[in-house]
């Protein structure tokens, strides 16, 4: 195996991946945002909540057509750089990746289409079971991707092909509700809907920093507001539940994210710091004890160390990155929280139209969800390593490495040409979305949609 076309692989994985991940995330958000206010508008007639729900679906068409455009190229890069990982579970993926695409995707991609055209078209009700479609098709979609990924980090539901030694479906609903799926999936949509509600937010501010349509304007800073002060107020509490679960089914990889090697009491919790992979430490600002209560609140809880021969046994992950990227997530994600809170408390008194420099910094804030869900992915899947699946001793399966995945005999050349090209094209999409997102906001709340 050529190390440096692994390498590559690798990276081009990571950059496809994580950069396809952010429209997903803020399709999930948006379509939230529009279900709950054609619902509002439904039940109070308030016509603030349909223009609102309008200019979200203007932003939605757009970020759905990119998130399309950057997945699609995802399945000839399975098939291409990880042939290995398509041939040892493609029976699996392959239904899965079916139902996504036959029903979880057609459907959304239908009703966005009524959304788009069909404002003044459709009575008010058929207009809100559109808005629902889409919000249950986007979930429904997000639920399944989600799930396929939570196989691989907790298999279930399979059985090895003893003539072929691949893997064969033996119990779909086992594959789809897997030990970890619960918890990622609700981290996942709550993320998303903290991505998408931060993203109104931010036009909110605008919109208020050069005082057009103000009222309108408030309310969407209200609305979406709140939505995005719940859900980040939601994501440390069911951050804790994913990270038991990780404990228990990872351990491997809950100890790199906190840099823990030696099994202790009184564990403490690093808020900052640089892991010192050599030496087995971690220089940085230490609170003592606060990792042991963290899991079980109580200090003297013992935490397993990377050392310990039953957490280590199936490979340890690239400790720094692991740690790095899971304080990156926390500090975006405590960040996002701090500046939303401050920006309803100025806005609920009546100051926030008035501080410009604070609608500046709230229009930026934007980034930071988009930084907390990428670190986060980031997270889980540098910790999974070295495997691609990982292994389950209850089900005397081994596993399937990373290395072993990849397409035997890669060449090089096409590695580097295919991660060039992939950057190529992610450019385009970047340059697309940076010049037609301003064009939407700036053409006002109370623009109309299509009318032909």
């Amino acid at each position: 195996m050529d190390e440096m076309s692994l390498i590559l692989s690798r990276v081009q994985f990571a950059m496809s991946a994580g950069y396809h991940f952010i429209f997903p995330p803020t399709t999930l958000g948006l379509s939230f945002f529009i279900f709950l206010s054609e619902t509002l508008y439904l039940t109070t007639k308030k016509e603030s909540f349909r223009k609102l729900s309008s200019f979200a679906v203007r932003i939605l068409t757009l970020v759905f057509a990119l998130g399309v455009a950057t997945g699609l190229l995802l399945p000839f890069m399975f098939g291409m750089n990880w042939a290995e990982f398509a041939k040892h579970a493609g029976a699996l993926f392959g239904v899965q990746l079916a139902v996504e695409a036959t029903v979880a995707f057609t459907l959304e991609s239908v009703f966005i289409g009524v959304l788009f055209f069909g404002k003044d078209k459709i009575k008010p009700f058929w207009y809100w079971l559109a808005a629902f479609f889409v919000f249950f098709g986007s979930h429904l979609s997000g639920f399944i991707i989600i799930a396929a990924n939570s196989w691989m980090q907790t298999p279930g539901g399979f059985s090895i092909d003893p003539v072929t030694g691949r893997m064969i479906m033996v119990d779909f609903w086992a594959f789809n509700f897997n030990a970890s799926v619960l918890t990622r999936t609700l981290h996942v949509f709550t993320a998303s809907w903290m991505v998408g509600s931060f993203l109104l937010v931010a036009c909110a501010a605008w919109f208020l920093k050069h005082e057009k349509e103000v009222p309108l304007a408030k309310t969407l800073m209200t609305f979406a507001g709140i939505i995005a002060l719940v859900t980040a107020i939601s994501q440390p509490l069911i951050g804790h539940a994913s990270t038991l679960e990780i404990e228990k089914t990872q351990p491997a990889k809950g100890a790199a994210m906190e840099g823990i090697y030696e099994t202790q009491r009184n564990a403490p919790l690093y808020a900052l710091g640089w892991v010192d992979e050599k030496n087995q430490r971690v220089d940085g600002i230490p609170l003592p004890g606060m990792l042991s209560f963290f899991y079980s609140f109580d200090v003297n809880f013992e935490v397993k160390g990377m050392n310990d021969p039953e957490v280590s046994k199936h490979g340890i992950p690239p400790v720094q990155w692991v740690f790095q990227n899971f304080r990156l997530m926390v500090l975006a994600g405590t960040s996002a929280l701090a500046i939303v809170a401050l920006a309803l408390l100025f806005h609920y008194q009546g100051t926030l139209i008035r501080k410009k420099k604070s609608l500046t910094i709230v229009i930026w804030a934007a980034v930071l969800p988009y930084v907390a869900v990428v670190t986060g992915w980031f997270t889980a899947e540098i910790g999974r390593q070295p495997w691609a699946i990982y292994p389950v001793e209850a089900m005397n399966y081994a596993g399937l490495s990373t290395a072993d995945a990849m397409t035997k005999n890669m060449d090089q050349g096409y590695v580097w040409f295919s991660l060039i090209a992939y950057f190529a094209i992610y450019a385009i999409c970047t340059i697309v979305f940076l010049r037609f997102l301003p064009v939407i906001v700036k053409k006002g709340l109370d623009a109309q949609l299509a009318q032909h």
